[in-house]
């Protein structure tokens, strides 16, 4: 398999690198929703914790300064942490990858407006891995104020995952049962 894209379709590249990035996504939604599911005070992952001080967006009481994102033994949030700024790499070395390689031709399957979809989709679904990352880690950090901005790019990532899913979906299943 060649490394590159090109007229046979997508490289050894391109493939290694989307699904390495898939492999992250549902990892780290596997161990986001783990952390919002503990109500032990220690993953919470936003706003104040338990006690009088601020938790500095870490679900903790005061025992943090809020400086040192990983101060101790990992625990779930620093996965959780650590898997975000991996996907943020990810979504980077795609991008620059994509700037240096062509894309292979259209799906001989894809309408114009399934084209516009497709390109939509993968727009969509970079930028939201680039703004979840971003935003969580500022609420990690203390910045509580990008809450809704976090959630909106999830359920932008959603949205945007299920049309990249129907189209792939679509085009190789349902045509093929009909």
């Amino acid at each position: 398999m060649p490394l590159r894209n090109g007229e046979h379709g997508y490289g050894l590249v391109t493939k290694t690198l989307h699904w390495a990035t898939v492999l992250a996504v549902v990892a780290q939604f596997v161990v986001g929703y783990t952390v919002e599911a503990d109500h032990s005070g220690h993953g919470h992952g936003r706003g104040r914790g338990r006690g009088g001080a601020s938790g500095h967006g870490r679900g903790r009481g005061g025992e943090d300064d809020g400086l040192g994102v990983f101060d101790g033994p990992l625990d779930l949030l620093d996965l959780h942490v650590l898997l975000g700024l991996s996907i943020f790499a990810l979504v980077l070395l795609r991008v620059l990858w994509r700037s240096t390689t062509p894309l292979p031709p259209w799906d001989e399957r894809l309408t114009p407006r399934d084209q516009r979809i497709v390109h939509a989709a993968e727009v969509a679904l970079l930028a939201t891995l680039v703004v979840v990352p971003l935003t969580g880690l500022a609420l990690v950090l203390g910045d509580d104020d990008l809450l809704p901005v976090h959630v909106a790019a999830h359920i932008a990532f959603f949205v945007a995952l299920a049309a990249h899913l129907g189209m792939v979906l679509g085009r190789r299943l349902v045509r093929r049962m009909l």
